[in-house]
């Protein structure tokens, strides 16, 4: 994974994620309404570097770009299928770097059941950088001062 390879890893990644919507089917085991694909991981073979597990990989986000991060989501995955694999185990950590070079510190906290399926808690470590601020701002005329849910738009968790 390289820098230059960015655009075609973005549309490649973004192709993938619609590929695995139309294809692919799943239910998140405590979260029902969640049954689509948000993103797309590439990763390489996880390597030992200095003691420390390394995964280097590259998150294509819609609408088709590559995230500067492993990000937190990405490495806690990475973690949770090498922790399924049996290549991770509790206490384990790993360095997820992305295709900059920017990188993320996971470590496997606890194991548990996620329904009737195992899975991980992860912590994640990393630098993070001010890049922007903004104001919010309440006008006294607004019938939505407080803002407003459209239910379709996000999983409906915890509701039957």
């Amino acid at each position: 994974l390289d820098p230059s390879e960015a655009r075609d890893l973005a549309v490649m990644g973004i192709g993938i994620t619609k590929a695995a919507n139309e294809q692919l089917t799943f239910t998140h085991p405590t979260i029902p309404g969640w049954t689509h694909f948000s993103f797309c991981q590439m990763a390489m073979p996880v390597f030992e570097e200095g003691g420390s597990l390394i995964s280097h990989n590259a998150v294509a986000v819609q609408p088709g770009k590559i995230d500067r991060s492993p990000t937190g989501t990405g490495v806690s995955a990475r973690m949770a299928v090498l922790h399924a694999r049996g290549v991770m185990k509790l206490g384990d950590r790993i360095r997820g770097r992305s295709i900059i070079g920017s990188h993320f510190e996971g470590r496997i906290e606890q194991e548990v059941m996620i329904g009737d399926k195992p899975g991980i808690i992860p912590s994640i470590a990393g630098q993070a950088w001010l890049t922007g601020t903004h104001q919010h701002m309440l006008d006294p005329t607004d019938p939505y001062p407080l803002g407003y849910l459209v239910s379709d738009t996000w999983p409906r968790i915890g509701k039957d």
